[in-house]
């Protein structure tokens, strides 16, 4: 049995929305258009946007497609659909997205936590497939974790089970979620930026030769 499903991925840096094909035990990625995430106006009108030209292009309705998933840095409530003041996200305070989202599309759409996201879709569809216990670990603009645990995903009592980038490593070093040395400070993508800036300055206040490199 085929299912048509489209997901919504925002990031601090980027977005993306997806269309996918879900065929029995298998996910088939069929489109996905990605875009800078920017103001939460212009970010929110870009979603409700790529999602209905996507939907539109690909001929998709709500008659037959089975749901929406939207994942998202959290703090947020997956029982509400609603984003609550992430970190990576300025300004997105109390964003009811998910009602947002089925307004726009008449869909089902639910919310999860990207990483608690991520740890489903790979226990399900990738590597962790037929395990019953599994970790997931995001590194992008913040580090966040997923768990399966006995078979199920575990979020907690307010969807933030697992999530280890607060953790303080050191007492200096870069700043993640407003931790100097924190987890997330020194493995994250916004965390990698400070050691290469944190680098090139101690270089050049001892006078020393700035080695570059580009990949």
């Amino acid at each position: 049995m085929k299912e048509n499903l489209l997901g919504i991925d925002v990031g601090g840096t980027k977005c993306a929305i997806i269309y996918g094909i879900k065929e029995n035990d298998e996910l088939h990625i069929i489109d996905k258009k990605k875009f800078d995430t920017t103001t939460v106006d212009e970010t929110i009108d870009r979603i409700l946007c790529e999602t209905e030209k996507m939907m539109n292009l690909h001929q998709l309705t709500p008659t037959n497609t089975k749901a929406i998933g939207i994942c998202c840095g959290g703090p947020l409530n997956s029982e509400t659909g609603i984003v609550m003041s992430p970190p990576n996200l300025p300004g997105w305070d109390n964003i009811p997205i998910v009602a947002m989202v089925e307004k726009k599309t008449r869909i089902k759409t639910n919310l999860h936590n990207d990483a608690n996201a991520c740890a489903l879709a790979e226990w399900k569809f990738g590597a962790g497939k037929g395990t019953k216990n599994m970790v997931f670990l995001t590194f992008g603009t913040g580090l966040g974790a997923g768990l399966i645990l006995n078979g199920k995903l575990y979020t907690g009592t307010n969807d933030n089970a697992g999530e280890l980038g607060h953790i303080r490593l050191s007492d200096f070093g870069p700043i993640g979620y407003g931790k100097k040395g924190s987890f997330e400070g020194f493995a994250s993508g916004g965390g990698i930026a400070q050691l290469s800036k944190m680098y090139v300055m101690e270089k050049l206040q001892t006078g020393q030769k700035v080695e570059w490199c580009t990949l």
